[in-house]
């Protein structure tokens, strides 16, 4: 999602095969007709810009809404789609220009308003949105975030609340005129164009904040694809490509149906019956699927940009201890693990940023993300050791391919030192809020995919904020002025090797511990064709550009 030509991971090896389209002919819509892809994803957050920030709302929110950039498949570079332009002679107070004539789907203009309105709503503490971070550099957003009121004051425990908020508008964020808006940072930030073309920047209609619950069920976006029915939580639900979408080129697909798999289900059972269009075979179906010659022919497979790690909650204080949080990174054969679920599958990584992202690549880890039993257990003594009898409580998310890696991620720790674990599934919602509600007592599953192609993404959105606001409770001022001077930068070459100066300073505290760097090993139906995986949209389990992918007939 940047301004830089940079080395993102190649995106969508394209394997064309002729084969007939299946029959969705139910779909009643503008879009019509029977090419309808029907795609696997889990449970959403949400479908209303700023309130999703996971992979599953998002996945449906960037083919719903445009932004004001969309991020080239192979390079990653931010290219205008609802912007005109994007400039800045100071890097800390920007001009957008919106493109004319676009429109909602209920037919309201995208304008100044559009997006001011949906920044604002983002951004104000009141309403708990998870993106709101992303508007931490804007002026006006202190007023708008006051600190929250006393835990025993919440009515969830769980979701923090505030005394009245007066202030509801960033006061950084001007509409000049009806397509001109003018933001002001707090700082320069020369990444700033970079980061618009992610969900948090997306506009709103009026009548989606006029009625938040049927828009989260019935979205309202300005993209190719366009709800006609309700989105069901449980089920999924259809949306057809828009008629007069003017936004970009339009989808060749009549639509696409989403399916949901909770609880642990994968998609690959009905991916083998031709139900489920893309599908990335989990654990145990993985050595099967990559050994049939048939599927081969279907096969996409390159790096992937997203990384898994192992959190820590610092904010407990059995995790205080640095050589334990090492100790326990080093205790894990990362290769052997690999190998358990599918060594093409996840590439042991040891560094904070992947390489294929900008600025990434820099080995931080080092020694302690090496598998060393010997020298975990030197530094597990040193931190005091572990509390007898009692169990290392490993906490994930429920996908059945996530408790089989974390299970061997496990395995691998208590053979190395000795300690017995537990292995905590949790619902994907549920485990989101306990994680940003710092509720879990030991290690969790953390994931990252960019959001756009810069190393800041990897860095400032997990671990910046204060402890307060980051999942691992995790502070450290040194690395806050860093990632403060890296965004003041003068150019964005300074600016990306000062990021890589804070991952060091991460690397130094281990907040996490980096595990694997995935790859993508999706199949797909051989009733598809141009079937692309872009590098920072693609969702898990399987997916794929609607944008570009078409349905033989």
């Amino acid at each position: 999602m940047r301004m830089t030509a940079a080395a993102i991971a190649a995106a969508g090896m394209v394997v064309t095969t002729a084969a007939c389209a299946g029959d969705e002919s139910d779909v009643d819509g503008e879009g019509g007709g029977d090419a309808i892809i029907n795609m696997q994803i889990g449970e959403v957050r949400s479908l209303v810009p700023g309130g999703s920030g996971e992979s599953e709302g998002y996945r449906i929110i960037k083919n719903v809404y445009d932004g004001l950039v969309y991020y080239n498949i192979d390079t990653g570079e931010p290219e205008n789609l609802a912007a005109e332009e994007i400039t800045s002679e100071d890097n800390q107070t920007w001009t957008i220009k919106i493109k004319e004539g676009l429109t909602f789907h209920n037919g309201e203009p995208v304008n100044a308003d559009a997006f001011i309105r949906s920044w604002d709503r983002t951004a104000y503490a009141p309403n708990v949105l998870p993106l709101n971070y992303f508007f931490a550099t804007f002026e006006g957003h202190a007023e708008m975030n006051p600190d929250p009121l006393p835990e025993d004051q919440w009515a969830d425990p769980e979701v923090p609340e505030y005394a009245p908020v007066d202030v509801t508008h960033l006061s950084g964020v001007t509409a000049v005129d009806d397509l001109t808006i003018e933001v002001k940072l707090t700082a320069p930030f020369i990444g700033f164009p970079t980061m618009l073309g992610y969900e948090a920047f997306y506009p709103i209609a009026q009548e989606c904040l006029d009625d938040l619950e049927a828009c989260e069920k019935k979205p309202i976006g300005n993209g190719p694809f366009m709800f006609e029915e309700e989105y069901d939580i449980e089920a999924g639900g259809t949306a057809v490509a828009w008629e007069d979408y003017a936004g970009g080129k339009k989808p060749s697909i009549d639509g696409v149906r989403w399916h949901v798999y909770l609880e642990g289900d994968d998609c690959w059972a009905d991916f083998q019956t031709g139900d489920i269009d893309v599908c990335s075979p989990a654990a145990a179906d993985y050595e099967a699927a990559m050994n049939d010659p048939e599927l081969a022919e279907r096969l996409i497979q390159e790096p992937d940009p997203s990384i898994l790690m192992l959190a820590f909650p610092l904010y407990d204080e059995k995790y205080q201890s640095v050589e334990l949080r090492r100790a326990i990174s080093m205790a894990i054969d990362r290769e052997g693990v690999a190998n358990v679920v599918g060594p093409e599958r996840f590439q042991p990584l040891d560094e904070w940023v992947p390489a294929s992202i900008l600025g990434g690549g820099t080995n931080s880890c080092g020694e302690y993300c090496t598998y060393d039993p010997d020298g975990a257990k030197d530094l597990l003594a040193q931190a005091g050791g572990w509390p007898e009898g009692e169990k290392l409580r490993i906490w994930v998310n429920d996908a059945s391919d996530n408790l089989d890696v974390f299970r061997a991620i496990g395995d691998s720790i208590s053979e190395s030192l000795g300690i017995e674990y537990e292995l905590v599934p949790m619902e994907w919602t549920e485990f989101l809020t306990a994680r940003e509600g710092h509720s879990l007592d030991g290690p969790f599953r953390s994931g990252w995919g960019p959001d756009y192609n810069l190393n800041e993404n990897f860095l400032e959105p997990i671990y910046g904020g204060g402890s307060s606001v980051n999942d691992q409770g995790w502070e450290n001022a040194d690395y806050d002025a860093k990632i403060a001077e890296a965004g003041a930068a003068a150019t964005l070459d300074e600016a990306v090797a000062l990021y890589a100066e804070a991952e060091a300073i991460l690397a130094a505290d281990m907040p996490s511990v980096p595990v694997f760097g995935q790859q993508y090993n999706y199949f797909y139906t051989d009733r598809l064709d141009n079937v692309q995986v872009h590098p920072i949209y693609a969702g898990p389990r399987g997916d794929c550009e609607l944008r570009d992918v078409v349905i033989t007939e």
